[in-house]
C-alpha cells in the first residue's frame, strides 16, 4: 500500500505506521503547493490512497475520475498526538479503499 500524506498532515505522522505501508508526503515529493486536481493528477501514478484533513476535498474535485482513493482525518485533530490515535483507525481501512473511494476516518470507526 503506498499513501501520500498531503501538506496539511504534519509531515511526522509517517513515521507512525506499520513497516509494510510506504508513506510519503507531498513536501518530500516537491509537490507542496499543487492545487487539488493538480496533485492528484500526479499522485494517482505512484499511490494508492491520498489522506487529508481537507474536508471540502470531494466536493471541489471529482475524485471518482482519479485511479487513487482518498482518505479524510477530521480537521478537529490537529494535533500529532491526536493524528497518531487515528493511525490505526486509517490502516484498518486502508486495504478497503478503493480508487475514486472517499473515506472520512473517525475515531468511533
Amino acid at each position: 500500500m503506498r499513501v501520500l500524506l498531503d501538506e496539511d498532515i504534519p509531515i511526522r505522522l509517517r513515521l507512525h505506521f506499520k513497516a509494510e505501508v510506504t508513506v510519503e508526503t507531498v513536501e518530500y515529493r516537491g509537490w507542496k503547493g499543487f492545487r487539488n486536481g493538480a496533485l492528484l493528477r500526479v499522485a494517482q501514478e505512484e499511490f494508492d490512497v491520498l489522506v487529508t484533513m481537507d474536508n471540502s476535498l470531494p466536493d471541489q474535485q471529482p475524485i471518482g475520475l482519479f485511479d487513487l482513493g482518498v482518505a479524510i482525518l477530521p480537521p478537529s485533530s490537529r494535533t500529532l498526538e491526536d493524528l497518531e490515535a487515528l493511525v490505526p483507525v486509517l490502516e484498518r481501512h486502508l486495504p478497503e479503499i478503493r480508487p475514486g473511494d472517499v473515506v472520512r476516518i473517525t475515531s468511533s470507526r
